[in-house]
C-alpha cells in the first residue's frame, strides 16, 4: 500500500512538474523580446550618388529576436529619440518606417528612409533611434534597443573599418579615398567571411563582400599604393587628415 502511494506521489510530481514546464515555456512564448542586431550604421551618399539624384534612400536596420519563431509576421515599432545628446539630425533628413520579423524566422528589418540635403556635403548629423514595445513584441532587449545612424554626404570613416582594417592599414579620408579610386568601388561591403550566404552576416542585402574579394581588392591597392611610392621616392604618400596625418601610408 505505501509502494502504491508512493508510486501515485512521484506521478503528481512529474504531472506538476511537466505542467509547470509547459507553462513557462508557454510564458516565454508569449513575451518575446526584439533588439538590433547591430548598434550603429555610418551612411554618406558619397557611397551612393546615384540616390543624390532620386533624393533619398532607405536603410535597413537588422532585427534579432529571443524566444521562438511564429508562424505569423510580427510587426516591429521604432521611433526617434528626440530628446537625446546625440540626437543632431533634422525632422526632414530623416523618416522612421516599421518593420517585421516574418513568419517562422528569427531575423528581419526595420526601414529607415534618409534623405539628402545639401547641407549634409559639408556636415556630419547622428539619429538616435530606439525600439518600442508593442502587442507583438511586449519585450525590448535593453542592451540593444538603441540605435545610432550617422548621415552625411561626406567621405566618412565606413562603420565596417575594423573587420577591413587588417587588409588596408589605419585610416584615413584621403587614404579611403586613394583605395575607392584604385578599385573603381563607391564602398568595401565586407562583413564576414563568406559574404551574402554567411549565416552571421547581420545584413546580407549591405556586407555582400567575400574575404576573398577583400584580399583580391587589397592586393590590387598595394601594387597601386607601391607604384604611387615609385614614381615619388621623396614624397611618398601619406595620410592627409586623421590620427595618422603627416605619416606615411602602410599595408599589412
Amino acid at each position: 500500500m505505501k509502494f502504491n502511494v508512493f508510486i501515485g506521489c512521484l506521478a503528481l510530481v512529474s504531472f506538476l512538474f511537466g505542467s509547470c514546464e509547459r507553462e513557462g515555456v508557454t510564458m516565454y512564448e508569449e513575451s518575446p523580446t526584439v533588439y538590433f542586431g547591430e548598434s550603429y550604421r555610418s551612411y554618406t551618399f558619397v557611397e551612393n550618388m546615384d540616390r543624390i539624384k532620386i533624393g533619398f534612400d532607405t536603410i535597413k536596420l537588422p532585427l534579432q529576436i529571443s524566444g521562438s519563431a511564429v508562424d505569423r509576421v510580427r510587426e516591429v515599432v521604432m521611433e526617434a529619440v528626440l530628446d537625446d545628446t546625440l540626437h543632431t539630425a533634422e525632422a526632414d533628413m530623416f523618416s522612421v518606417g516599421k518593420g517585421c520579423i516574418e513568419a517562422n524566422e528569427y531575423k528581419g528589418y526595420i526601414p529607415l528612409r534618409v534623405n539628402y540635403l545639401r547641407v549634409l556635403d559639408d556636415s556630419v548629423y547622428q539619429i538616435r533611434l530606439r525600439l518600442v514595445a508593442n502587442k507583438d513584441f511586449p519585450g525590448v532587449d535593453l542592451y540593444g534597443y538603441t540605435f545610432t545612424v550617422s548621415l552625411t554626404n561626406k567621405l566618412t570613416q565606413p562603420s565596417n573599418w575594423s573587420r577591413i582594417k587588417n587588409y588596408f592599414g589605419p585610416y584615413s579620408n584621403s587614404w579611403y579615398r586613394f583605395i575607392l579610386e584604385t578599385t573603381g568601388l563607391t564602398s568595401i561591403p565586407y562583413w564576414s567571411t563568406n559574404g551574402s550566404s554567411d549565416k552571421n552576416n547581420p545584413d546580407p542585402e549591405r556586407w555582400t563582400m567575400t574575404l576573398y574579394e577583400v584580399k583580391a581588392y587589397a592586393a590590387m591597392v598595394k601594387v597601386a599604393l607601391e607604384d604611387y611610392n615609385r614614381k615619388h621616392p621623396q614624397d611618398p604618400l601619406k595620410h592627409e587628415d586623421g590620427e595618422e596625418k603627416g605619416k606615411p601610408v602602410t599595408m599589412p
